[in-house]
């Protein structure tokens, strides 16, 4: 079964997409898409992902975020905060109906879904990360408007995205990570990239380094690999909550 509906949050309709297995069960990946995204993700693999996920078992919310793709607001006024605080009004939301539940997110999905934890830290079960950008050394002005592929922003989501304080959330986080980066990632930088695989592998999880890949979107067969790792994680997740 699959909803299209949209939900209120901080004044603003949010447009959502959520389908379930059947049965129904209580675990939920919920999909948060990158910089200039929308809810289909990069090359619409968050809707392969997402029939994926339902025929195993799994509830899928996808969704634009403020200002993007369906929902209300205007690209300029994105806010990175604003992203955050959608991200975790849907947590919120599927954890009190009693859901298990797991974040994924796509490059700035990605790093929200990393970094909005102090308020449902100890809560979520799984985070699934591709190609995040810790954007921790912006030194722009967060005043001016910028323009990057047909839309314009002001470096005011930058500013909040380096004050999110990625890689302290990432280190604390205590649940199951999956980290994925393309070796030849055109937009995250190197030393960032280290830094971030680094912190994931001291903590004993995954890391996986698609060859010959870009940024996004990922070459059909690579991406199906993802999806293939990605979903033993989230069940073998599963299984060890259930011997608790």
């Amino acid at each position: 079964m699959e909803q299209v509906f949209f939900e209120e949050i901080q004044g603003k309709k949010i447009f959502c997409v959520f389908s379930e297995p059947n049965p129904v069960t209580k675990k939920i990946v919920i999909m948060s898409h990158g910089f200039r995204g929308d809810s289909t993700g990069p090359a619409r693999q968050f809707v392969d992902f997402q029939r994926i996920l339902n025929k195993e078992g799994f509830s899928v919310l996808r969704f634009d975020q403020s200002n993007s793709g369906n929902s209300d607001g205007d690209y300029l006024n994105s806010s990175f905060n604003e992203w955050i605080n959608t991200i975790v009004y849907f947590a919120k939301k599927y954890l009190d109906q009693g859901y298990e539940v797991s974040l994924l997110g796509q490059n700035m999905g990605a790093t929200v879904a990393a970094t909005n934890y102090p308020k449902i830290m100890n809560k979520i079960s799984c985070i699934l990360l591709w190609v995040p950008d810790p954007e921790t050394d912006f030194s722009g002005d967060q005043k001016k408007t910028y323009e990057e592929g047909g839309q314009k922003y002001k470096g005011g989501f930058w500013q909040e995205a380096k004050d999110a304080n990625f890689f302290q959330c990432l280190s604390n986080f205590s649940g199951k990570i999956h980290l994925v980066y393309g070796e030849i990632d055109r937009y995250v930088k190197k030393e960032l990239m280290d830094k971030t695989k680094k912190i994931v592998k001291d903590k004993g999880q995954e890391v996986v380094i698609l060859e010959g890949q870009d940024h996004s979107p990922w070459e059909f067969d690579k991406a199906q690999e993802v999806y293939k790792q990605q979903l033993v994680k989230l069940k073998n997740n599963y299984r060890s909550l259930l011997s608790y």
